[in-house]
């Protein structure tokens, strides 16, 4: 390096530098003094004896070093929990209690350090942190002290994040306060993966120029009609805590494992209570052919609601040789998402000498037998009739969970519920799959706004907008939507923003920045250095880590046969539901709480009661009992089930037979696949007409079971 001509290590060798410009060297500029300081002092005084702001470059609080800072958090630590031991008496009832929380779920370590660190409290009312203050907190540096004393403020919050920026900033409020304002907090690894209206209950404190996580953080989500807050506040007080707001907060800083279990309690019992409550019977009847095969299906093909139909190479293994679709003409076609839609009544596969007719539902499978044999009088004859009942296969009985930590207030369950079963439109000439989903969701945001929804009891968004017993449910319910929006955009790598149904329904108060483009994150993605992951990533690397991997995949996909068979055994495998949520919850697996995320707007409780054991028959035909779940989650599955909707909205209606059996072939496990829909067109009985399901909510099933079983499929391979 050169100066003017000169060399440096020159100019120092002969004495050119002054010793006024080697002073000068060691001093730095502070802007709270408005002078220059040595590093000595700047360390020893800043955010102490020292305002420091936060644009300073030597203030390790500042936003900008926050690398920094987490490094001086790593040595503070340490030299805390030293100091801790050595000043603790009963150092072997500690370390037992240590040994229990290391055994104990993800949140357990952190909680017991921070109640003996920060809460607790000895005979003079006094916290180990203030005990130490006391005694000059020898060991820490002015640094470390400004950090410790910021920690010695820890508390439990329910967060609710508003904005985030790209430089780990987040906005936020605490829902736990009395009247919430926002504030400032500091977290990249939680700024990667938060989005509008996340709720956390979290450990947070103060810095000077922000405030910091720490630890872990258990997610709260709105649980139909319950908010994050109403479901804190009803598990503290079915637990015995209080409910005011100081109290509570102790509370759960003393209880925080303990909160964790009864809600993981309630979410599990709410899913059991789902899964016994719901009704899914399959109906196949069989039918003997007395007249010529080629009369008959004549004749079956002159009548108005029958359609030709695809025919799997399975049912042609079975003897059958064609296939037609009996559409359902008295019911309404309103609410199907693409123009030209029909409802299905049930299927006929036709054989030589048999004839097969197949139903969801026993009493659909009743309508379309009489109209069968009304058209076809003695032409058949009838042989045979099955009904599978999955809902008595998968009854509830006593299960791990503790019903005791569960609010009854939280389990209220849904009602028996049905599935139906529709065909739609292809797409037309020359629009791809893409174009048609951007379509389709755009048209859907813009008919949201006009749709009469059932948890605004029946109203319009715009209605409930002016209605002020409607509107606080209108609220919650735009917070989920603009929730599940910034995640698609998350996963997607896109940054659309749908602020403007909130103007068009005066919601202004939730009008927030939506968070800036960010690299889709992966569940495989390592966190900052120094920073905690927020709750549920972690505890899924936890739950299931001691137990196998599941077996990889063999190259080619499943036969028919096999492919039923693991079907089966997906089912064979537990006596009840129940017990088949549980073996989830132990391997790791997330896929119910990810599928209930994913389709909280498109499906309501009912409808997507009917999924989950089609959910859970599909996961374990893959992910045997007793191996630990494979890493996929929420991000994973969402972009699949967008792109897989369009894909059956156009393909389940295909013009002609190769173009349906095309379509089923895309899938990486055809045979599969296609024993899926068997089963859910095969899958419950008619029920009333007020809790009958959507088409639109049956075609979000089959794109569930076809996005569940695609990135299993790619994660059972090796990589």
């Amino acid at each position: 390096m050169h100066t003017a001509g000169f060399s440096i290590a020159d100019t120092s060798k002969s004495g050119f530098v002054s010793r006024t410009m080697s002073k000068a060297s060691k001093l730095r500029p502070c802007p709270a003094l408005g002078r220059d300081i040595t590093p000595a002092d700047c360390g020893e005084q800043r955010q102490s004896r020292l305002a420091c702001p936060e644009n300073c470059p030597h203030n390790p609080f500042a936003p900008a070093n926050y690398s920094q800072l987490l490094e001086i958090e790593d040595r503070m630590d340490r030299k805390t929990i030293e100091k801790f031991v050595a000043l603790t008496p009963n150092n072997l009832s500690f370390e037992v209690d240590l040994a229990r929380a290391e055994r104990g779920s993800i949140h357990a370590v952190h909680a017991l350090f921070a109640w003996n660190l920060f809460f607790a409290t000895d005979a003079s009312q006094a916290t180990f942190a203030e005990r130490w203050e006391r005694i000059g907190l020898d060991g820490l540096k002015n640094d470390e002290r400004i950090l410790l004393r910021g920690k010695a403020l820890m508390r439990v919050a329910l967060l609710e994040i508003h904005r985030v920026t790209g430089s780990g900033l987040i906005e936020a409020v605490d829902l736990l306060a009395p009247d919430p304002v926002p504030f400032i907090l500091q977290d990249r690894s939680l700024a990667q993966i938060a989005v509008r209206f996340t709720t956390l209950l979290a450990w947070i404190f103060p810095l000077p120029h922000f405030w910091r996580l720490s630890g872990t953080a258990v997610t709260v989500p709105d649980m139909a009609q319950f908010s994050a807050r109403e479901i804190v506040h009803e598990i503290v007080r079915h637990l015995g805590g209080p409910s005011a707001e100081p109290e509570m907060r102790r509370w759960l800083a003393e209880h925080f494992v303990e909160f964790s279990t009864a809600q993981d309690a309630v979410a599990q019992l709410r899913r059991r209570r789902i899964l016994t409550g719901m009704d899914a019977r399959f109906g196949k009847a069989v039918y003997e052919v007395r007249a010529l095969f080629a009369q008959c299906r004549k004749w079956l093909d002159t009548l108005p609601d029958v359609s030709r139909d695809a025919l799997s190479e399975p049912e042609r293994d079975e003897g059958f040789v064609e296939a037609r679709v009996w559409f359902d003409s008295t019911v309404s076609t309103k609410h199907l998402p693409l123009p030209g839609g029909q409802m299905v009544l049930g299927r006929i596969l036709l054989g030589q000498s048999h004839w097969r007719l197949e139903a969801i539902g026993s009493d659909r499978l009743s309508r379309l037998r009489q109209l069968f044999e009304h058209h076809l009088g003695d032409r058949v004859r009838f042989s045979s009739e099955r009904i599978d009942d999955l809902g008595i296969q998968m009854s509830a009985r006593s299960t791990p969970v503790d019903e005791s930590l569960a609010p009854p207030s939280l389990l209220q369950t849904a009602e028996k519920m049905m599935l139906s079963s529709s065909r739609s439109p292809a797409l037309p000439p020359g629009v791809s799959p893409d174009e048609a989903e951007n379509e389709v969701m755009l048209a859907a945001e813009r008919a949201f706004i006009e749709d009469n929804i059932p948890a605004l009891e029946g109203r319009t968004p715009r209605e409930a907008a002016r209605d002020p017993a409607l509107r606080p449910k209108l609220v919650q319910l735009m917070k989920q939507r603009l929730r599940l929006h910034d995640e698609r955009n998350l996963q997607k790598g896109l940054t659309g923003d749908i602020n403007w149904m909130l103007l068009e329904l005066d919601l202004r108060e939730l009008i927030f920045d939506p968070p800036p483009m960010r690299a889709p994150i992966t569940p495989s993605q390592e966190s900052d250095p120094g920073d905690q992951e927020p709750a549920d990533d972690g505890e899924i690397s936890i739950r299931g880590a001691m137990r196998p991997p599941p077996p990889l995949l063999p190259a080619e996909p499943f036969d028919f046969d096999e492919a039923m068979d693991r079907l089966q055994a997906g089912i064979d495998a537990f006596e009840t539901a129940a017990e088949a949520d549980a073996e989830l919850y132990a391997s790791g697996s997330t896929i119910l709480d990810d599928a209930e995320e994913l389709t909280l707007e498109d499906l309501t409780e009912n409808e997507f009661c009917f999924a989950v054991p089609f959910l859970i028959q599909t996961w374990f035909a893959l992910v045997p009992p007793g191996c630990r779940s494979p890493a996929i989650g929420l991000r994973d599955l969402e972009p699949v089930f967008v792109r897989n909707i369009e894909k059956f909205q156009s393909g389940a209606i295909a013009k002609t037979l190769k173009d349906t059996e095309s379509f089923l072939q895309t899938g990486p496990q055809p045979a599969m696949m296609m024993a899926l829909l068997d089963g859910l067109l095969d899958a419950a009985r008619t029920a009333p007409k007020k809790i009958r399901p959507t088409v639109r909510a049956q075609l979000t099933t089959m794109a569930l079971l076809a996005s569940l079983l695609e990135i299993l499929d790619k994660a059972l391979r090796p990589q």
